[in-house]
C-alpha cells in the first residue's frame, strides 16, 4: 500500500525528518498516521487488495472517519471494503466511509453526501470576499449528520458549505 508517509516510519512508529515535517505542516494528521499503520498491518495479514491502494488522506470528525483513496482504488478495494469498514469501526468506534480524492468538486460532494442525490451546486460570493458553496440535495438523507459532513468538506477540501434539501 502506498501512503503519504514512508512505510518504515509507519511500521516503526518513529518518523523520519521528512515524515515529521508532513505531520507538523498539517499535510497529514494524527488520525492519518494511525489509520495508515493499521491498514499496513491488515495488508500484511492477508488483505492483498490493499497492496495497490494509495491512501491520500483521512478525516476524523465527531463519530465519523473518512478514508480518501486515489481515484480508481475503490473499485480494487470493493471485495474487502465491507470487512475493512467493520474492522475499523470496531477498533475506532466511528462510522467509516470511503471516498476517492483526485476528483472534481461535484464528484467529491456526490461521494460525501451519498445516498442523497446532488441537484445543484452554486457559488455564493459574500461581502467579506469569502466564497461559500451552496449544495442542494434531494432524496434520502446522507449517511451521516449534515453538520459533520460540512466539517469534513472543510477539512478535506477547504470548502465552506451551505446545505439545503428539496422535497
Amino acid at each position: 500500500m502506498e501512503t503519504e508517509l514512508c512505510q518504515f516510519c509507519l511500521r516503526t512508529g518513529v518518523l523520519c525528518s521528512i515524515c515529521e515535517e508532513k505531520v507538523r505542516s498539517g499535510k497529514v494528521g494524527p488520525s492519518y498516521v494511525k489509520v495508515a499503520k493499521r491498514l499496513l498491518e491488515l495488508e500484511a495479514k492477508g488483505m492483498s487488495a490493499l497492496q495497490q491502494a494509495h491512501l491520500l488522506n483521512v478525516a476524523e470528525v465527531g463519530d465519523v472517519l473518512v478514508l480518501v483513496f486515489k481515484k480508481g482504488d475503490l473499485t480494487r478495494l470493493r471485495p474487502i471494503r465491507g470487512r475493512l469498514a467493520r474492522i475499523l469501526e470496531e477498533e475506532t468506534g466511528k462510522k467509516v466511509h470511503f471516498m476517492e480524492g483526485d476528483v472534481d468538486e461535484r464528484e467529491f460532494l456526490e461521494q460525501l453526501f451519498w445516498p442523497s442525490r446532488l441537484l445543484t451546486i452554486n457559488k455564493i460570493w459574500l461581502p467579506d470576499d469569502t466564497v461559500e458553496t451552496k449544495v442542494v440535495l434531494k432524496g434520502r438523507r446522507p449517511w451521516a449528520k449534515v453538520e459533520t459532513l460540512v466539517e469534513i468538506a472543510r477539512e478535506l477540501r477547504g470548502l465552506s458549505l451551505r446545505v439545503e434539501f428539496m422535497r
